[in-house]
């Protein structure tokens, strides 16, 4: 009788933990398919095209930080970043020339794997995201 109890327990167990992992698996695919991510390309993994690519990204998301405001839905922000996809170099190319690199920045939107991220209060877990895409001269660094 207790090893019937115990086998119970245990079925009981991995179910509980089964449908914690279904509900957690459509809650990252939701997340997947209604999130906008940001995705910069340095030209290269030189400390100094790495930088670059950091204050690439500052300075987009300081001066289009309101942008996105008001944005119900990933089609909604999708539809604002393909409208402002000119906006967006325009920024990368302003930073590129002031910082003095000799190479162009190009902007789209695209699909992109990413691996999860932490940030100070949330995270997005990997998988493949709709995205802008800033590519930095030859585009050949790493993720930030």
């Amino acid at each position: 009788m207790k090893t019937k109890i115990k086998i119970s327990i245990l079925f009981g167990l991995v179910c509980a933990i089964l449908l914690g992992m279904t509900n957690f698996t459509a809650l990252c695919d939701d997340l997947r398919q209604n999130v906008l991510r940001l995705h910069i390309v340095a030209n290269s993994d030189s400390t100094e095209d790495q930088n670059l690519k950091l204050k690439i990204r500052d300075e987009i998301l300081k001066e289009t930080g309101n942008l996105f405001l008001g944005t119900k839905d990933l089609n909604q922000a999708e539809k604002t970043a393909e409208e402002s996809l000119k906006l967006f170099e325009d920024i990368a190319n302003r930073v590129i020339k002031e910082e003095g690199f000799d190479y162009k920045a190009t902007v789209s939107l695209g699909d992109q794997f990413f691996e999860t991220r932490h940030y100070e209060t949330f995270s997005l877990p990997a998988g493949t995201y709709r995205s802008l895409i800033v590519k930095l001269g030859k585009a050949e660094g790493k993720n930030w």
